[in-house]
């Protein structure tokens, strides 16, 4: 109810405003001498403001308001006699019915526009919704099994089994519970940004090598076996930002190479300003993406399972919620393999000011 009248308070203000405005403006025309007294350009004007105002408001009703008052005022200030109403002059039912029928015309392709937009916002959000329950259907079955069977072994067997199998059972749940851990971490971060009014995100000015620092400790903290090579500008870049979702979004494509890039030796993170756009991009030197799962991602055709050819990790839901975070932060996401091999995920944001 209350978004309801806010979007009803703002109709009103637009309407007023564009009214005003042309009214004002033909009033001020009028007082010049190489056009005073033609309303050729006043009905023009008017029919321009109620097509401006049926286009920006909702439904039919304001474009059929700034039709009766475009009609009235035109009347009124710009036809013989002036300052008076004459409803009786010739041409005054065609100029009426010209604007009632560009203020119907105009508010119902407004409306149909609208209910397509919305019917293809929530074709997308649906389409989100199942490549994630999709990934996950995948990466939940895995690592429950292995938590189950580890555990079933210690409950059942743990009498006969070495202190060393019982160390590397508990480092198998240890290590499953973990993956399930940042399952739970991305869908998480998937709901906030679906669930914020067009996925409107809360930014700030954020220094971007913190940011990438707070990332990179994280990733040490559950890879500490891969190192990772960190390049950012000699000066300071600041971004404006969600600062736990780039946050979150770093350490997935971290957190991809550790798991997905066979025979990686280091990855790399580089931060670096072209133009306009802040370019966080994380790159290894592993085997690198197949062909066909790039292809999917540019097309907007939904996650691929194993991009990276391991078949007990899916990497769909890392992508998708780094897509949706630099999305919501009016970036891109963009994926490429290098060319002397291992894979790159590269952020683009705007740079504010």
């Amino acid at each position: 109810m209350k978004k309801h009248i806010q979007i009803i308070l703002k109709d009103i203000v637009v309407t007023i405003g564009i009214l005003s405005v042309v009214t004002g403006l033909c009033l001020l025309l009028d007082r010049m001498d190489d056009v005073q007294h033609s309303d050729a350009y006043v009905s023009m004007l008017f029919i321009l403001a109620v097509f401006l105002v049926s286009r920006v408001t909702n439904g039919y009703l304001f474009g059929l308001l700034a039709s009766l008052y475009g009609v009235l005022t035109v009347n009124y200030f710009f036809t013989y006699p002036y300052f008076e109403f004459n409803f009786s002059m010739p041409g005054y039912p065609i100029t009426m019915v010209a604007l009632v029928s560009v203020s119907m015309l105009t508010s119902a392709l407004t409306t149909r526009m609208k209910r397509q937009e919305q019917v293809r916002a929530e074709a997308e959000k649906e389409k989100l919704r199942s490549d994630l329950l999709r990934a996950i259907s995948h990466d939940f079955r895995t690592p429950l099994t292995s938590i189950i069977g580890a555990n079933a072994v210690l409950s059942e067997n743990g009498e006969a089994l070495s202190e060393s199998q019982k160390q590397q059972l508990h480092q198998t749940i240890e290590k499953e519970a973990q993956w399930l851990r940042r399952i739970v971490e991305n869908l998480l971060m998937v709901t906030r940004i679906s669930e914020s009014s067009e996925a409107k995100i809360l930014k700030s000015p954020e220094v971007v090598e913190e940011i990438v620092a707070a990332a990179v400790e994280k990733f040490k903290s559950r890879f500490p076996a891969l190192p990772v090579i960190v390049t950012v500008p000699d000066e300071v870049v600041i971004c404006s930002m969600d600062a736990l979702l780039m946050e979150q979004a770093l350490l997935n494509l971290l957190q991809n190479a550790a798991l997905h890039a066979k025979n990686a030796s280091y990855v790399k993170i580089a931060v670096t300003c072209e133009e306009k756009n802040l370019v966080v991009s994380v790159s290894d030197d592993g085997c690198g993406m197949k062909p066909e799962f790039l292809n999917r991602f540019r097309l907007n055709k939904g996650i691929e399972r194993d991009g990276y050819g391991d078949s007990t990790r899916t990497t769909g839901i890392g992508l998708t919620v780094c897509n949706a975070i630099a999305t919501a932060h009016d970036g891109t996401l963009r994926l490429s393999n290098g060319a002397h091999g291992g894979f790159c995920a590269t952020i683009l944001l705007p740079l504010e000011g």
